[in-house]
């Protein structure tokens, strides 16, 4: 009886998630201690802002299990020249 090999893990590429994966939830709560500034500068009130902060996370709650679906079926070097020209 064998006992099967089992994949090792791969210490940088689990770091690399982590660090890409941080760096979006600390931008998307980057912005909400600016929200009072909209609040004064744009003249809205809470509430509008407050539809503002809901709206980008229920798009981000539908956008991410999206992409990433599609992002399974198509090679990453297509996601990766995407994402790249989105930012620019």
């Amino acid at each position: 009886m064998t006992i099967p090999k089992t994949q090792s893990i791969n210490i940088k590429i689990i770091f690399a998630l982590t660090l890409v994966h941080f760096t979006g939830d600390f931008y998307s709560s980057f912005i909400s201690p600016i929200f009072p500034a909209f609040v004064e500068k744009l003249s809205l009130s809470m509430t509008q802002v407050g539809i503002i902060a809901g709206t980008m996370r229920f798009l981000a709650f539908i956008v991410q299990p999206s992409v990433g679906y599609v992002a399974d079926r198509y090679p990453s070097r297509s996601f990766a020249l995407g994402g790249l020209l989105l930012t620019v």
